[in-house]
Formats: structure tokens, C-alpha cells, sequence
């Protein structure tokens, strides 16, 4: 987490910016994700899988957990920038999904963007993903990475799994961010919101 002097990523007042990418080898498969508030305010993630992906269900599992998290945070205005012209061009519906596994993504990706009232998905080039390429390597023991990252593991494809309401409103790991966001509350202990 950090504030970025420039305040926006691209001087439209009221958008956040997410950035997605994701990562397929023979070794490991992940995403990462910089979602940014329009005041900088920045949070990051790297998302481990537990299961083998190709690199198009990667940037689908990237897009989704970025979307999860802008459906948290209740983003009403958000660009989303992604390096794959694959996913972009699907998502947009400039390319019909003829794959059924991402088929399945797209329907889940939809659902999303669904319920965040304005969207843009923007193509950028790699260069201008590095935080979330970075992110989506793994490189949690990097130098490259300050403690501010969310490290997650997810056991098995989002398309898998059934959408469960949360119902207990107990303080969890969002809870200092939300009540900043909503209430520009700082948190008493400063280290909380380094994960």
C-alpha cells in the first residue's frame, strides 16, 4: 500500500485503476493485481494456483480476483488495464469466446462488470503492467516487492467455485481499508495494514 504523488493514474477524477496480469510456466501459475483509488491509494495482491492454468485462464483468474475485490471495496467507476489482447478483446465482445473453459471465465467476468455501474477494459502494453506481471511471477521473497503485498492462495479455479455471501461482519484483513476508504479512517496500529 502507498500514495502515489500524481493522485491518478490517469487524471480522471473518481476512477480507480486495476491493473491485472497473469502467469503460466511448467513450474507455477499466478496472477497479480495493483488496484489504485483515485487519491493513490494502492493495494496489491499475488495470487498463487494450485492448479495448472494456461496463460489465457491466468489473466481471466487476474481479471476476476480484481473484480472480486472492486465488488468489496464497492467501486462505482473503474478502468481495468490488462496486457492480454485475448482477454481484453473477449471481454469487450470484439472476439467471440470459442474456448468453453474461458467461456465459463467470460460468463463469470460478466457477472462481475455487472454489478460495478461503470467500466472500461483498456489494453495496455507489457511494459505498463510491470507491478501486476511482477505480482503474477510470484516473487514473494523479491527485493522488487515492499511488505505491502497480499499473498494469496487459491486451491481451485474461480469457475469452480460457488459465490457464498458473506455473512459474518467480523474484522477481517479489509476492514482498515475499507474504513479508510469509506470514512478516511487511519488505523490505530500502522503495521495492520502491511498484511
Amino acid at each position: 500500500m502507498s500514495i502515489d504523488p500524481e493522485r491518478n493514474i490517469d487524471k480522471d477524477i473518481g476512477a480507480w485503476a486495476l491493473k491485472v496480469d497473469g502467469s503460466s510456466t511448467n513450474e507455477r501459475s499466478g496472477a497479480g493485481l495493483n488496484l489504485k483509488s483515485p487519491e493513490g491509494f494502492t493495494i496489491q495482491t499475488a495470487i498463487s494456483f494450485g492448479f495448472s492454468a494456461t496463460n489465457n485462464q491466468a489473466e481471466d483468474e487476474a481479471l476476476i480476483a480484481g473484480l472480486k475485490l472492486a465488488k468489496t471495496l464497492r467501486i462505482q467507476d473503474l478502468k481495468i488495464y490488462s496486457d492480454s489482447q485475448i482477454v481484453v478483446k473477449q471481454t469487450n465482445g470484439e472476439y467471440i469466446v470459442k474456448d468453453p473453459v474461458l467461456a465459463k471465465y467470460q460468463t463469470l467476468v460478466q457477472s462481475y462488470l455487472a454489478l460495478i455501474p461503470k467500466t472500461q477494459v483498456i489494453q495496455i502494453c507489457r511494459e505498463e503492467n510491470s507491478e501486476a506481471d511482477t505480482l503474477s511471477k510470484l516473487v514473494q521473497n523479491s527485493s522488487d516487492l515492499d511488505c505491502s503485498v497480499y499473498f494469496e492462495e487459491l486451491q481451485k479455479r474461480s469457475i469452480e467455485s460457488e459465490e457464498v455471501m458473506e455473512i459474518d461482519n467480523s474484522p477481517n484483513w479489509m476492514t482498515p481499508f475499507i474504513n479508510y476508504l469509506e470514512k478516511g479512517e487511519l488505523p490505530e496500529d500502522k503495521g495492520r495494514l502491511k498484511g
